[in-house]
């Protein structure tokens, strides 16, 4: 083995540490903002619409696009090479997605609503979408 696929072998490592730190950091925060008591019902972000849609749940919209993208970094896999196991973090990432809300039906600090579960679920099947492309 020579100098540069030794150098390139290092650096596919750190970079694959980095993805898996990023990944593991990102589903924490997002259970985190499932579980903590940041948002109330008359917070301004269920009270502000952009084109007729609650920004709240734009936002549960948005926070859930790059999950799958980030575990498909980590794990390696795409649609090409193993179209099974996309299939699988897909219907995973459904799953963890209607967890998040589902979790605050049981906290009474927090509200579960529908609408949420189903901004995070098309959220991840448009980030799936979207980065199968």
């Amino acid at each position: 083995m020579n100098i540069e696929n030794k150098f390139i072998s290092i650096f596919d490592w750190f970079t694959f540490k980095r993805m898996r730190f990023i990944f593991i950091s990102y589903t924490i925060i997002l259970v985190l903002l499932a579980i903590l008591p940041i948002n109330s019902s008359g917070s301004a972000i269920n009270n502000t619409y952009i084109i007729s849609i609650r920004l709240d749940y734009l936002l549960h919209f948005a926070i859930f696009l790059p999950w799958i993208f980030l575990l498909w970094k980590v794990t390696g896999v795409s649609y090409k090479s193993n179209f099974y196991k996309t299939v699988l973090y897909v219907l995973l990432g459904l799953a963890f997605a209607a967890a998040t809300e589902m979790i605050q039906y049981f906290l009474p600090y927090r509200a579960f609503n529908i609408n949420d579960m189903i901004a995070n679920g098309l959220g991840m099947l448009i980030g799936s979408v979207f980065f199968l492309i």
